[in-house]
């Protein structure tokens, strides 16, 4: 299966729960925002677990991190709410469930490097802003000097601009956690997803800025 598979191309998507596809397991369900292979595949995607409901045991071949969007989450590492960043290294395995209340996540699966240092999982909880900013403010939540990824929650305020950095040249992925973006005339509102190709400066990207009540953008 193949779901926005080109990397060499912008992607954006708005969510929509009419367009949930059901998982192999009972009460899971899937919004796929970029996918390339079948059960066992790189993907991006929007996961809903329905009350009482849960996933069987398996391992990260590729890694795994995940933003809890909606509830709570469960598995026999933990329990992790709304606004909780989650980073399972290659090789970890876990059996997830939720209980009465349900769970929403925004899960990124195979995507790591095999020079992710990260050996043992990563979880923030997102309770502060982190620093001011010229356009809001910034948390870090992971960085890896050798790959050059980032992984931040930015708050931005409303009408400014979400600059373009160096950072950004090598790609860059955005999604709109609460609030909106716009970008030359297209609205992306909350659980709404962006990507930006490696290396392709894109006119449009200039032109992207918080909505009229500001973004907290993942």
């Amino acid at each position: 299966m193949k779901v926005n598979a080109n990397f060499r191309a912008f992607a954006g998507i708005n969510f929509d729960a009419a367009k949930y596809i059901p998982s192999p397991s009972n009460g899971v369900q899937r919004f796929m925002l970029d996918r390339i292979g079948s059960e066992k595949a790189r993907a991006t995607t929007i996961v809903e677990f329905q009350p009482n409901s849960k996933f069987p045991e398996h391992e990260h071949i590729g890694g795994e991190e995940f933003l809890v969007l909606r509830g709570t989450f469960k598995d026999q590492h933990g329990a992790f709410t709304k606004g909780t960043y989650v980073r399972n290294p290659i090789g970890s395995k876990h059996t997830p469930w939720v209980d009465g209340d349900g769970c929403t996540l925004l899960v990124k699966l195979l995507q790591m490097s095999e020079e992710d240092h990260l050996k043992q999982p990563l979880y923030i909880s997102i309770d502060n802003k982190g620093e001011s900013t010229d356009f809001g403010s910034v948390l870090d939540l992971y960085h890896n000097n050798v790959t050059g990824e980032y992984v931040q929650m930015c708050w931005v305020d409303p009408g400014m601009d979400l600059p373009v950095d160096d950072a950004c040249r090598n790609g860059e992925e955005l999604f709109v956690y609460n609030g909106s973006l716009t970008m030359d005339g297209e609205d992306y509102s909350t659980w709404g997803w962006l990507r930006f190709p490696v290396g392709v400066s894109s006119p449009k990207r200039t032109l992207l800025k918080a909505g009229t009540e500001g973004a907290q953008v993942y």
